[in-house]
C-alpha cells in the first residue's frame, strides 16, 4: 500500500526540562534539540522509518530549514514530490518540555499558512494529519477526503488540537469520507461519537482504545511527549499496511509512541521495524 500523508511540516526546536519560567533570567537545561516536526512531517517520517511506502503532501519554505527538512524526509525514504517549496519561511515551533514530559509549544506557521493542495495520483491511502494545523485543510479537508474516496483510496484522519475551537464544524463534514479516525481522549471529547467509522483513541501512557477495546501501553520514562501521537498514527498505518489486524497494529503503534517519548523531539527515539519488534519482545519475557 502506498500512503499519502497530508499535514504540516515544521522545524522544531525543543528545550528542557523546564519546570517554570522566570523572565529576565538565564536558565541552563539538559537538552536543546532541533529537527523535523509537524503533524504531517512526523507521521510521514514514522511510516518511512518503519519501511512503509509514503509520500508527504505539505509545504515548507525555499530556505535552509526547508532544505534540511526535505533531506531528513528523503533519508527516511519519504517521497517529497508533493512537498511544495514556497517563498514564505518554513514553519517553526519552539517547545519547552516539563520534567514530567508535558510540553508547551510556540508556533509560527510560515509557509503552511498559505499552502494549497490537490490530491496527486499514485496512492492507495490518504491520511490527513490534523486538519486544524493548516488553514487550507481546515476548510478543504472534506473535499480532499471525498476526492480520495471517489478515486478508490482508503482514508484516515487524525484530529489534533483546534486552537480556534471550531471542532465539529471542521470534522463533521469529513467523517462520511473517513475509514479510520484517530484522536486523543481530550480531542475526542470535543468531537463525541458515535462515529461512522473505526475510531482509535490515543490515551498516552495508558495505550489506546480501538473501537472501544483497550490496548495497553508500555511503561517507559517519559522525557518529551512532543509528536508521540503523530508517531502513533504513522506506526498504526505502517502496521496495517503490512497486514497486521487493528489490535496488533495498535500494540505496535503504542510501542513506537513509547519509544518516541524517551528522547527530546518527535522522531529521535524511533527505531526501524525490526528493532521495534525486538524492543517489544522485552515485555514478553
Amino acid at each position: 500500500m502506498r500512503m499519502l500523508v497530508a499535514g504540516s511540516l515544521v522545524w522544531d526546536a525543543l528545550v528542557g526540562p523546564v519546570a517554570r519560567l522566570e523572565w529576565e533570567t538565564t536558565a541552563w537545561v539538559d537538552s536543546a534539540a532541533s529537527g523535523l516536526g509537524g503533524n504531517g512531517g512526523t507521521s510521514a517520517f514514522t511510516i518511512g522509518r518503519l519501511g512503509g511506502s509514503v509520500g508527504l503532501l505539505s509545504a515548507c519554505g525555499a530556505d535552509g530549514l526547508g532544505h534540511l527538512l526535505r533531506n531528513t524526509l528523503e533519508a527516511a525514504r519519504v517521497d517529497c514530490a508533493a512537498l511544495q517549496s514556497l517563498p514564505e519561511p518554513t514553519a517553526t515551533t519552539v517547545g519547552l518540555y516539563h520534567p514530567d514530559g508535558r510540553r508547551q509549544l510556540f508556533h509560527s506557521p510560515g509557509a503552511g499558512a498559505v499552502a494549497k493542495f490537490t490530491l496527486p495520483p499514485g496512492y492507495n491511502h490518504l491520511h490527513i494529519a490534523n486538519p486544524f494545523a493548516l488553514p487550507f485543510l481546515r476548510r478543504h479537508a472534506p473535499v480532499l477526503l471525498q476526492t480520495a474516496k471517489a478515486a478508490g483510496l482508503t482514508t484516515s484522519l487524525d484530529l489534533g488540537w483546534d486552537r480556534l475551537a471550531e471542532w465539529c464544524s471542521v470534522v463533521d463534514p469529513c467523517l462520511p469520507f473517513v475509514d479510520q479516525l484517530f484522536a486523543n481522549a481530550a480531542e475526542a471529547a470535543f468531537v463525541p461519537g458515535p462515529y461512522p467509522c473505526s475510531a482509535i483513541i490515543k490515551r498516552g501512557a495508558d495505550g489506546c482504545l480501538v473501537d472501544g477495546v483497550v490496548v495497553p501501553g508500555f511503561p517507559v520514562q517519559a522525557v518529551d511527549s512532543t509528536g508521540a501521537g503523530d508517531c502513533f498514527c504513522g506506526a498504526f498505518l505502517a502496521a496495517t499496511a503490512r497486514g497486521l489486524p487493528p489490535l496488533a497494529a495498535a500494540r505496535f503503534a503504542n510501542a513506537v509512541a513509547a519509544c518516541s517519548v524517551t528522547q527530546p523531539g518527535a522522531t529521535p527515539g524511533l527505531l526501524d521495524w525490526q528493532a521495534t519488534e525486538a524492543w517489544i519482545d522485552q515485555f514478553r519475557k
